[in-house]
Protein backbone atom coordinates (compact mmCIF):
# COMPACT_ATOMS: atom_id res chain seq x y z
CA UNK A 1 0.00 0.00 0.00
CA UNK A 2 1.82 3.22 -1.16
CA UNK A 3 1.18 6.00 2.09
CA UNK A 4 0.02 9.17 -0.34
CA UNK A 5 -3.28 9.79 0.60
CA UNK A 6 -1.92 9.73 4.33
CA UNK A 7 1.53 11.45 4.00
CA UNK A 8 -0.58 14.51 1.67
CA UNK A 9 -2.64 14.82 4.67
CA UNK A 10 -0.11 15.05 6.97
CA UNK A 11 1.67 17.89 4.92
CA UNK A 12 -1.86 19.32 4.39
CA UNK A 13 -1.47 20.03 0.49
CA UNK A 14 -4.23 19.32 -2.68
CA UNK A 15 -3.45 16.45 -5.29
CA UNK A 16 -3.11 19.83 -7.27
CA UNK A 17 -0.36 21.24 -5.58
CA UNK A 18 1.85 17.93 -6.09
CA UNK A 19 0.90 17.48 -9.39
CA UNK A 20 2.33 20.62 -10.48
CA UNK A 21 5.39 20.34 -8.00
CA UNK A 22 6.60 17.05 -9.47
CA UNK A 23 5.09 18.08 -13.62
CA UNK A 24 2.54 15.69 -14.12
CA UNK A 25 -1.52 16.07 -13.98
CA UNK A 26 -3.26 15.67 -11.17
CA UNK A 27 -5.06 12.62 -12.75
CA UNK A 28 -1.55 10.70 -12.59
CA UNK A 29 -1.49 11.69 -9.02
CA UNK A 30 -4.60 10.61 -8.20
CA UNK A 31 -4.69 7.23 -10.22
CA UNK A 32 -1.19 7.36 -7.37
CA UNK A 33 -3.22 7.60 -4.64
CA UNK A 34 -5.89 4.89 -6.09
CA UNK A 35 -3.21 2.58 -6.74
CA UNK A 36 -4.25 2.13 -10.68
CA UNK A 37 -1.06 2.87 -11.73
CA UNK A 38 2.25 3.93 -10.22
CA UNK A 39 5.29 6.11 -10.42
CA UNK A 40 8.47 5.02 -12.00
CA UNK A 41 11.79 5.12 -9.19
CA UNK A 42 12.72 8.16 -10.09
CA UNK A 43 9.28 9.46 -8.82
CA UNK A 44 9.32 7.32 -6.14
CA UNK A 45 12.28 8.45 -4.52
CA UNK A 46 11.32 12.06 -5.45
CA UNK A 47 8.38 11.91 -3.51
CA UNK A 48 10.25 10.19 -0.28
CA UNK A 49 12.49 13.26 -0.26
CA UNK A 50 9.27 15.26 -0.55
CA UNK A 51 7.17 13.86 1.83
CA UNK A 52 10.51 13.18 3.82
CA UNK A 53 10.26 9.37 4.26
CA UNK A 54 12.21 6.41 3.40
CA UNK A 55 10.98 4.74 -0.02
CA UNK A 56 10.09 1.65 1.61
CA UNK A 57 8.10 3.22 4.26
CA UNK A 58 6.15 5.32 1.23
CA UNK A 59 5.42 1.87 -0.39
CA UNK A 60 4.61 0.19 2.93
CA UNK A 61 7.25 -2.10 3.20
CA UNK A 62 8.15 -0.30 6.57
CA UNK A 63 6.06 0.92 9.03
CA UNK A 64 9.41 3.17 10.20
CA UNK A 65 9.20 6.38 8.47
CA UNK A 66 12.53 6.63 8.44
CA UNK A 67 12.17 10.18 8.25
CA UNK A 68 14.89 11.47 6.17
CA UNK A 69 16.13 14.89 6.03
CA UNK A 70 18.75 15.05 2.84
CA UNK A 71 19.33 18.64 2.78
CA UNK A 72 18.66 19.29 6.17
CA UNK A 73 20.83 18.44 9.78
CA UNK A 74 20.04 14.65 10.93
CA UNK A 75 17.28 15.10 13.84
CA UNK A 76 17.85 13.42 17.40
CA UNK A 77 15.71 10.98 18.04
CA UNK A 78 13.41 13.26 20.57
CA UNK A 79 12.62 15.54 17.56
CA UNK A 80 11.94 12.99 15.63
CA UNK A 81 9.16 11.61 18.28
CA UNK A 82 7.91 15.39 18.91
CA UNK A 83 7.53 15.68 14.32
CA UNK A 84 5.97 12.21 14.79
CA UNK A 85 3.18 13.23 17.37
CA UNK A 86 2.72 16.56 16.19
CA UNK A 87 2.03 15.93 12.26
CA UNK A 88 -1.03 13.87 12.66
CA UNK A 89 -2.79 17.25 14.89
CA UNK A 90 -4.99 19.03 13.07
CA UNK A 91 -4.22 22.26 11.82
CA UNK A 92 -5.56 24.03 15.13
CA UNK A 93 -3.83 22.27 17.73
CA UNK A 94 -0.40 22.70 15.50
CA UNK A 95 -1.32 26.30 15.80
CA UNK A 96 -1.20 26.48 19.61
CA UNK A 97 1.02 23.99 20.18
CA UNK A 98 3.24 26.34 17.84
CA UNK A 99 2.76 29.27 20.28
CA UNK A 100 3.13 27.09 22.89
CA UNK A 101 6.59 26.74 22.20
CA UNK A 102 6.96 30.19 20.97
CA UNK A 103 5.73 31.34 24.53
CA UNK A 104 7.82 28.80 26.48
CA UNK A 105 11.06 30.42 24.59
CA UNK A 106 10.36 33.68 25.50
CA UNK A 107 10.46 32.91 29.27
Amino acid sequence: MIRFIELRGEKGISQRAIAKRFDISQATYNNWENGKTQPSIEQLIALARFYDVSVDYLIGNSDDAGIINYDKPQLSDEEIRLLRAFRPLPREAKASFLQLMQDMNNL
